[in-house]
C-alpha cells in the first residue's frame, strides 16, 4: 500500500481474507467494516466524496472496483446482498502480487469482451 492513501489493489486480500473469515460470505455492510481497519489508512482520505455524482466515498468506490475486479478474475460472485467466495477463491490463496496481476489480467479481458459486444 502506498502511504496511507489505498488504491483499489489494496483492497483485494482484505475483500478475499474478510470473505474467508465469514465462512465465505459476507453482506456489504460486514465486509466495510472488516476491510477498512486492514488499510490503515487516514480516515478523512477515504471519507473524501469519490465523485459529485455517486454520491459514494472513496472506500466505497475503490471497494466496489476491487469487489469487481475480484469478480472478473472469477474469485468472488457478487449477488444483491452480499459478496461470495466462489470455488476458485475459496481454494486457492495468492500473494499480494500474484493477485494483483489477475485482477489486472482478468480486468483487461472483461474490458475487450464488452468492446466486442459493442458497449
Amino acid at each position: 500500500m502506498r502511504s496511507n492513501k489505498p488504491i483499489e489493489k489494496d483492497y483485494y486480500l482484505p475483500i478475499l481474507d474478510t470473505l474467508r473469515s465469514f465462512g465465505g460470505s459476507a453482506t456489504l455492510d460486514e465486509i466495510r467494516a472488516s476491510v477498512r481497519p486492514f488499510l490503515r489508512a487516514d480516515e478523512s482520505y477515504l471519507d473524501e466524496p469519490a465523485g459529485p455524482k455517486t454520491g459514494e466515498t472513496r472506500f466505497e468506490k475503490d471497494l466496489n472496483w476491487g469487489g469487481k475486479r475480484l469478480g472478473d478474475a472469477g474469485l468472488i460472485r457478487k449477488v444483491r446482498t452480499h459478496w461470495e467466495l466462489t470455488d476458485e477463491g475459496r481454494h486457492n490463496f495468492f500473494t499480494a502480487k500474484t493477485l494483483t496481476l489477475l485482477c489486472e489480467l482478468a480486468g483487461g479481458r472483461a474490458k475487450k469482451k464488452a468492446n466486442k459486444m459493442g458497449r
